[in-house]
């Protein structure tokens, strides 16, 4: 039986990119045709950052799971794309009111 040592290695730092992706990048991860990415960024579902020097879309890495959501959405409740966009601007300001409750609720405890 041969003995196995394993070595702790920790990489030092973030890369200035680290929390981009290329528009292939997300499709690969989501599973998507990257047409298909395209339309969502065509129909104002999500938004790329820059483009690259051969054309390609770069999405901040938060596109990834936006994107499954979208997908979700689509694929297993049928809603369409218009309506995905009602859902997703509607759960934003749901995100939004509740933070603004924790920190009123934040608030009065410390004067209590």
């Amino acid at each position: 039986m041969v003995e196995r040592k394993y070595f702790l290695v920790q990489i030092s730092g973030e890369s200035a990119f680290s929390h981009y992706v290329t528009g292939s990048e997300v499709a690969r991860r989501c599973h998507l045709h990257p047409d298909l990415l395209e339309r969502l960024v065509n129909l104002g579902l999500i938004d790329y950052v820059d483009r690259d020097v051969n054309g390609e879309a770069i999405f901040h890495m938060e596109v990834i799971p936006l994107v499954r959501r979208i997908m979700r959405l689509r694929n297993q409740l049928g809603v369409n794309y218009a309506g995905i966009g009602v859902i997703l601007e509607l759960m934003d300001r749901i995100e939004t009111l509740e933070n603004h409750i924790r920190e009123l609720e934040d608030g009065m405890l410390g004067y209590g």
